[in-house]
């Protein structure tokens, strides 16, 4: 065999080789999942989108792929003195009227940059747990037990996200903040104090369901008083409205009288006589009065 014959061989392997070294470099991307592709060390591009592609392969490349396109659950909470018996099952923080509650938020985040997530921390996750501890350590420090488990509530949920996603970017770590959730949020079990807090807290209900059925009956009181005020006073200018029509009609009436006795006085009379007569004798009793033969008078009442 020549020396070209003898080539022939090696060179098929080393092509063989190289190719069976370019086909690792070939990955699949599902659709929930994106991609960040590294060559010697640095990454190449933005996040790589679902479906197969290709990156060089170990020693020059690398790919990380992960899930992106779902929310993750990361738990905030602040652990007991260690070795009580509390620690393992409550999350006790410290409050500015120096009481203690058991306090466990629970933040929805996504990644939305896997590239940003993968090269800004060394652990972006640990990252948001740490910055959600401090901004719930910060809140309640200022804070009394009664508005952080009533009416401050609420604050202390948009101050977590508000301020924890602004940690988050000035980092660059490509995490998302969905929503921050309360998993618990009360006074601790121990001496009873949870249970004296719910009573007082069923007292205050109860002065407030007290209160709102008072300013209820208010409400229904007054509407009635001002219903039957109203009733009245449209009654009233009813009232004054008709007397003054009729007042109005008999002044008319007497000045057409007026008007007519200058012109026949006597006629006028007759005719007025003749209607007050008409107008009185039906409301009239009538006795008749008849005398007797012997000029005795026999009364007869006749109706």
């Amino acid at each position: 065999m020549t020396g070209r014959g003898r080539r022939y061989p090696v060179l098929l392997g080393c092509v063989g080789v190289l190719a069976g070294w370019l086909a690792l470099g070939i990955y699949n991307v599902e659709s929930d999942e994106s991609a960040v592709a590294y060559f010697l060390g640095k990454a190449v591009g933005r996040d790589v989108l679902p479906g197969i592609h290709w990156n060089a392969p170990w020693p020059l490349g690398q790919v990380v792929v992960a899930r992106t396109a779902t929310n993750f659950l990361m738990p905030v909470e602040h652990g007991a003195a260690a070795g009580s018996a509390a620690g393992a099952s409550e999350s006790l923080w410290l409050l500015g009227d120096t009481n203690v509650i058991v306090g466990r938020l629970g933040i929805q985040y996504s990644i939305g940059s896997l590239t940003r997530f993968e090269v800004s921390h060394e652990d972006p996750r640990e990252l948001l747990r740490r910055a959600g501890r401090r901004i719930v350590t910060r809140f309640l420090a200022g804070e009394s037990v009664d508005a952080a488990l009533t009416t401050r509530r609420n604050e202390l949920l948009d101050a977590v996200q508000r301020q924890v996603q602004s940690i988050l970017d000035d980092h660059g770590s490509g995490i998302e903040i969905q929503s921050v959730n309360v998993e618990a949020l009360a006074p601790p079990e121990q001496g009873g104090v949870r249970q004296a807090f719910q009573e007082v807290q069923s007292a205050l209900a109860d002065k407030e369901r007290v209160v709102d059925e008072a300013r209820a009956d208010r409400a229904q009181i007054l509407a009635e008083a001002e219903g039957e005020s109203e009733h009245r006073v449209t009654q009233a200018e009813a009232a004054r409205h008709r007397r003054v029509e009729i007042a109005k009609g008999e002044g008319e009436r007497f000045l057409r009288l007026a008007r007519e006795h200058r012109k026949t006085p006597g006629l006028t009379e007759e005719r007025l006589y003749l209607e007050t007569i008409e107008e009185i004798l039906p409301r009239m009793d009538t006795y008749v009065v008849q005398s007797g033969p012997d000029g005795k008078v026999n009364l007869r009442v006749v109706r």
